[in-house]
């Protein structure tokens, strides 16, 4: 459990108003980019939400009432909770396994880190859920030491080993760090704190780490991937204030100290192989006149770059190779869609992660180009 350990973790606290335990804007910007709301919940996204939060609502209260318990196994899945009993559940974490699981395989497992402020419960409706019987994978949810998942750095490697004791049939090459706001932050935390533990990440919102998360202030704390590379995929929508690079931030006081963890992840963690420094110049310049839409999104030159449309949402999407072809960062985002989680980003995110082991060995990044389950 020492793994981390003496890391300094970056991931700034948030304020709440003591009285509503609402949260406190950060003053030079706002939490939202505009977006009709009443509109957005007519979509198949916005419905999907309010239908997913159904369960929580009846029961946040109770985890493992027997009818969640229930819920989970007509869609295929065991649900069990650890620690919940413990200092008012700061570390706390949800295991969810296959219930066709076989102890003579290995599964893929995602660890995913819950939104600023919620519960783990909560965070089991995001659609990893869904997609864990079908696919074959374990999903962990862990509380990380509270509300903003401020000790995912000890937390992260304190529950990995506590799974490998009680002998669960992990495949501990395919282990991936995601999670959601707040939570995205976690996922590159644990990853960078750990990253022999780590094959992938993928970030919900796509820009959340750039745009609030320190680490390029402390060279001791990226330094500690020790060379290894993170891939990772970034998701989100283009009404997300989090959804870094986009227009709107650069007009921000801080938009030299984002582009400069941007440019830290491409180059020395991501490991993109046609790196450019980047420059706040530059990313504008792109931003306001390039031809490609992809690029007037991101203010990013990708290596690829696309759009696609699903559950109702058109979606723009680029991405970036490592020398050895693998897509090492992958961005897409849905447009007008707005700081929430849905299924098709759960799906977009498995098809990434699964692609991508660590090599327990030599804890070389290895990408697989036809892997189709979590089970082998």
């Amino acid at each position: 459990g020492q793994i981390g350990a003496n890391m300094k973790n970056w991931i700034p606290l948030l304020r709440y108003d003591t009285l509503t335990n609402k949260r406190i804007p950060d003053p030079e910007e706002e939490n939202e980019l505009p977006y009709d709301e009443e509109a957005f919940a007519q979509t198949d996204i916005g419905r999907e939400l309010t239908q997913n939060l159904e369960l929580y609502r009846k029961y946040s209260e109770s985890p493992m009432h027997p009818e969640v318990i229930a819920y989970w196994e007509k869609r295929g899945l065991k649900k069990e909770l650890f620690d919940y009993e413990t200092e008012e559940g700061k570390y706390a974490y949800s295991v969810f396994t296959p219930l066709d699981m076989k102890t003579n395989k290995k599964y893929a497992m995602i660890y995913f880190s819950h939104g600023g402020g919620v519960t783990i419960n909560l965070a089991e409706t995001y659609g990893f859920n869904t997609l864990a019987a079908v696919e074959k994978y374990i999903v962990v949810y862990p509380n990380n030491g509270g509300r903003s998942n401020n000790e995912v750095d000890t937390e992260f490697p304190r529950i990995m080993e506590t799974l490998r004791e009680k002998k669960y049939p992990i495949d501990w090459e395919r282990v991936y760090c995601a999670g959601f706001s707040s939570g995205s932050e976690a996922s590159v935390c644990a990853a960078c704190t750990c990253p022999e533990m780590a094959a992938a990440v993928a970030v919900l919102p796509g820009g959340q780490p750039f745009k609030d998360l320190k680490f390029h202030t402390g060279p001791d704390y990226y330094a500690s991937t020790k060379g290894l590379r993170i891939p990772g995929i970034f998701i989100g929508g283009t009404a997300d204030v989090a959804s870094y690079p986009a227009p709107w931030i650069l007009d921000n006081k801080k938009k030299d100290y984002r582009v400069h963890n941007l440019d830290i992840w491409m180059r020395d963690i991501a490991q993109i192989k046609n790196y450019r420094p980047l420059s706040s110049a530059h990313m504008e310049e792109l931003l306001a006149n390039s031809q490609d839409p992809v690029e007037r999104e991101f203010g990013l030159e990708f290596d690829i770059s696309y759009s696609f449309h699903v559950q109702g949402a058109d979606w723009l999407g680029g991405e970036f190779y490592g020398k050895d072809g693998a897509p090492v960062m992958r961005y897409a985002r849905a447009i007008g869609i707005p700081h929430v989680v849905w299924s098709s980003q759960a799906n977009l995110a498995w098809d990434y992660l699964k692609h991508f082991r660590r090599d327990q060995d030599t804890g070389e990044s290895i990408y697989d180009p036809v892997i189709c389950w979590g089970e082998r």
